[in-house]
């Protein structure tokens, strides 16, 4: 695949993709938004939260690095060629940008108890996070640029180790599992407290995208939370 990578960045197609991409993610509202639905919707899957806790209760790697601003946020922004401020950025046509994404997917993959399954779904939510929240915010973006968009994302996640199918497939494939396997443990609880404090926007817009399952763990888990701010006050 690493070789596929290199044919898919140096053919034609490579910087009209890029381009898309970056004006897929600079649209208002869409940063904030994926971002949130993306955390949103790994945050509420245990299963995964857990990959690589020592005794298969407490939050581990992905979730201690997402929560703090860490390595994924680099990873998701260093991929999609865009930094602070909306800088452009070469996305993976810099050998930097792949070899860190190449690293960060070596870590994740050794880490105790992933599966194949899990990085194929994580990989999953990443992508389909653009085209949710843009049609939660009533965005109709031009179906080429749809298509240019999943191409890059499919080499790009490629060099994380994750298989990218069609879109249709990906989203059965996430949404089964998140049906499966949502919940709220204490450390979801917390954060998605948290969230609901810190960014009200990005989670009203995350809450239109996500799917029904994370969508029901999400008005639960708060509903709580409210009550007891209430009893609290």
């Amino acid at each position: 695949m690493p070789e596929r990578v290199l044919q898919y960045v140096d053919s034609p197609d490579y910087a009209h993709d890029l381009r898309a991409v970056r004006t897929a993610w600079t649209a208002p509202g869409i940063l904030g938004g994926a971002g949130m639905f993306v955390f949103t919707t790994y945050v509420t899957l245990p299963l995964l939260t857990r990959v690589g806790s020592a005794d298969g209760r407490e939050s581990a790697l992905m979730l201690r690095k997402i929560a703090d601003g860490g390595r994924e946020k680099q990873f998701l922004m260093s991929l999609l060629g865009i930094g602070g401020a909306h800088a452009r950025g070469p996305g993976i046509a810099d050998p930097a940008v792949r070899r860190r994404i190449g690293e960060l997917g070596a870590v994740h993959r050794g880490l105790p108890g992933m599966k194949g399954e899990y990085l194929d779904v994580f990989a999953g939510v990443i992508a389909l996070s653009y085209p949710r929240t843009a049609a939660a915010l009533k965005y109709r973006p031009d179906t080429d640029d749809c298509d240019r968009y999943w191409r890059y994302l499919r080499h790009s996640l490629a060099l994380f180790g994750a298989r990218l199918g069609d879109r249709e497939t990906v989203t059965d494939l996430c949404e089964r599992f998140v049906t499966r396997h949502s919940g709220a443990d204490r450390h979801a609880r917390a954060c998605l407290a948290q969230l609901w404090a810190a960014h009200p926007r990005h989670m009203a817009t995350c809450h239109r995208a996500l799917f029904p399952a994370t969508r029901r763990v999400v008005g639960t888990t708060l509903a709580a939370e409210l009550d007891r701010r209430r009893c609290a006050s």
